[in-house]
């Protein structure tokens, strides 16, 4: 018994070698199921995503056709020959297949641009180059590779973490990419393959459609729609500056708005609404002849100007505006000769605001700048009052939540959903502009 006892026990050869046969084989499987339960998990993000993907086109390139037919069958009241091709499935399927990918190559190529963004509005302030030296971890200072660097992939395979460092990516990187990427997919459905459908005096039902936007592209419609997706990506980039507390130079943003002028003045379509409008009479396209169209668009900067100025000012003293409770102790690290707390976000504020009313203004009409600014100055104190930024004694310390940051945010999205829906609200009565067409 006890030698039984001795040649088990871990002091002897002889037991060593048996305890090792025994739970070699069990440490090897457990190890082996860690290993891989580690792999599923390093890589489930990404799997995800690109699940998703699948899932999204099985439901609109496989099944989404399948009931189109069924339903177009369903309520016909004429007789449906069998190879009709309103019926045929290949042909349905080919097609939304098509409009899939189309959507997707324009959110893809929308967040890279917003990737882009990301490092124009954090180095430009800053004085940093931007064309010698790649993207890189903010806390090791590693060069990320070209699969890192990839946008929404990148950051997902990674789960928010550096791969050298290990320390946390920010997510204001993923969400500026996918912001970007969205709108540059809704103007390319919109502008591009509806045709223009939310444009005013433009006759868009013939001629939209996936064939016609890919084998009979409008290249003036395509310069448009590139010209309005650039005014929502500078209206991003300025947000995330104000991220991070800095102030974009004056001389690129003075440059967008001589090229912007210059497209409302020598693109008609870019800016098909008069400034005379709605006492003028309604034209069924702009005016042909270009000093009309600068006159248009240089009092479109006025108004952006102006109505720029009176949004931020009321919302900076009235709501924006920090408290008297401010820290004490960052005011009186402060320089007598140097801006207080309040000036040195103020100003930021007011340029970022004004830019955006201006640039819109020049682009789009002093119409636009009048419909988005009354609108935003409504919807802004609800929905900061609706979130309590009301009780705030300050500022927060977290930049993707202080006020004025959402502030922008919301006069972005009031802009661009001003934008979409255009053409249906040049219709409405008690707006500055009327359409008859």
């Amino acid at each position: 018994m006890s030698d039984d006892i001795t040649s088990l026990s871990p002091a002897s050869p002889n037991g060593e070698e048996i305890s090792e046969q025994v739970d070699a084989p069990k440490l090897s499987r457990v190890r082996k199921r860690k290993r891989r339960r580690h792999r599923w998990g390093r890589h489930a993000p990404i799997l995800i995503l690109i699940g998703l993907l699948i899932l999204g086109w099985v439901l609109y390139g496989l099944v989404w056709p399948l009931l189109e037919i069924r339903h177009k069958i369903a309520t016909t009241k004429w007789k449906i020959y069998p190879d009709d091709p309103e019926i045929s499935v290949s042909i349905r399927i080919m097609m939304r297949t098509c409009e899939y990918l189309y959507c997707f190559w324009f959110f893809y190529l929308g967040a890279s641009i917003g990737s882009f963004i990301n490092v124009v509005a954090s180095r430009v302030p800053r004085g940093m180059t931007i064309v010698s030296r790649g993207s890189h971890c903010p806390y090791c200072d590693r060069r990320l590779s070209l699969l890192d660097n990839t946008p929404v992939f990148g950051w997902v395979a990674l789960r928010g973490r550096c791969r050298s460092c290990h320390l946390p990516i920010a997510p204001r990187y993923l969400i500026m990419e996918i912001v970007v990427g969205a709108i540059f997919m809704s103007l390319a459905v919109v502008e591009l393959m509806g045709n223009g459908m939310n444009l005013p005096y433009r006759e868009w039902k013939f001629g939209s459609g996936i064939v016609n936007t890919v084998f009979y592209p409008k290249w003036n419609l395509i310069g448009t729609c590139a010209i309005h997706a650039s005014l929502f990506a500078v209206a991003v980039m300025l947000i995330g500056s104000h991220m991070d507390r800095l102030r974009f130079p004056s001389l690129p943003l003075i440059v967008i708005g001589v090229i912007y002028i210059a497209c409302a003045t020598f693109q008609p379509l870019v800016a098909p609404v008069r400034w005379i409008e709605p006492w003028g009479p309604n034209y069924p396209r702009m005016t042909p002849v270009p000093w009309e169209r600068l006159q248009t668009s240089m009092i479109g900067l006025a108004a952006g100007t102006l109505i720029g100025l009176g949004f931020a000012a009321l919302l900076w003293f009235t709501l924006l505006r920090p408290k008297d409770s401010v820290d004490s102790s960052i005011e009186g690290a402060l320089l007598d000769d140097s801006p207080t707390h309040e000036q040195s976000y103020a100003f930021p504020w007011f340029v970022h605001s004004i830019v955006i009313f201006l640039l819109t203004g020049a682009l789009l009409g002093w119409q636009v700048v009048f419909n988005v600014g009354l609108a935003a100055s409504l919807l802004t104190p609800l929905i900061l009052s609706f979130l309590s930024f009301e009780k705030w004694t300050g500022f927060s310390k977290d930049p993707v939540l202080r006020p004025q940051v959402l502030a922008l945010a919301i006069l972005t999205i009031t802009l661009f959903l001003h934008h979409l829906l255009w053409r249906q609200l040049a219709l409405l009565p008690f707006l500055p502009f009327r359409s008859e067409s």
